[in-house]
């Protein structure tokens, strides 16, 4: 049972970030935590996301907002850090809670069509990369705030995807420099996502099908969707646990 859930786990995260650019880590960590150690699953979903996101970077690299991505990348490589030592630092709860309030934050701002000038200001970017560096060095969850700044800047689907697809691949190499010092990347982990590429692939290549034959609103309507359904979920579990 626990390797059909892990199983079940990468596949939808990689069908979901195959479809979207993004997601991976939404859907993986909560899945994964069924059926592994919580202590495992974050660095487990990094190191998958470092190893798909290889993979992926060659087809995004043309649409891709590289103006974006660099403007975001510094708070980024701030947050992560910030995020891995609150990780440690505060009981799992009030963790849910923040995620859940800044994701449910997220959705509001995709359904209200939030609209951002060309060149946002230097200090918004910055603070959008920071959250998500925080986000993703909590639990590896640091989509919402870069999907709703690519949508707000007016891309469409395909642009949107390509640049999640680069920013999160280099989310997760900045995500492995320090869990690889603190000894979050031990062998173990590194035999599970050895064992799990066929399944990591194969979801990604059907979600790509995907997304190459589906309408542009359904990018923006699964976001919505998947960010809606994490958000609620975590605010109950900070909640009632």
């Amino acid at each position: 049972m626990t390797l059909l859930i892990a199983v079940i786990g990468v596949m939808t995260a990689s069908f979901l970030r195959g479809f979207t650019g993004f997601g991976f880590g939404l859907a993986a960590v909560p899945l994964l935590s069924l059926a592994l150690p919580p202590a495992k699953v974050v660095p487990f979903v990094v190191v998958l996301q470092a190893i798909v996101g290889i993979a992926g970077v060659r087809g995004a690299w043309k649409l891709c907002d590289w103006q974006a991505v660099r403007r975001l990348t510094p708070g980024l490589i701030i947050g992560i850090p910030i995020g891995l030592t609150v990780l440690t630092a505060l009981p799992a709860n009030p963790v849910r809670l923040a995620i859940g309030l800044v994701i449910a934050a997220s959705v509001v701002m995709l359904w209200r069509g939030a609209r951002l000038p060309p060149n946002p200001s230097m200090p918004l970017t910055l603070s959008v990369g920071l959250l998500s560096g925080v986000i993703s060095g909590l639990a590896s969850m640091g989509g919402p705030p870069i999907v709703v700044y690519l949508l707000a800047l007016g891309h469409g689907a395909a642009v949107v995807r390509a640049s999640s697809i680069v920013y999160f691949m280099l989310s997760s190499f900045v995500s492995l420099v320090p869990m690889t010092f603190k000894g979050l990347i031990d062998q173990e982990i590194l035999i599970w996502a050895a064992a799990s590429v066929p399944v990591l692939y194969a979801g990604s290549w059907i979600g790509t099908w995907g997304f190459h034959r589906a309408k542009p609103h359904h990018h923006r309507n699964t976001a919505l969707i998947v960010f809606t359904v994490l958000s609620v979920t975590l605010i109950l579990r900070s909640l009632i646990t």
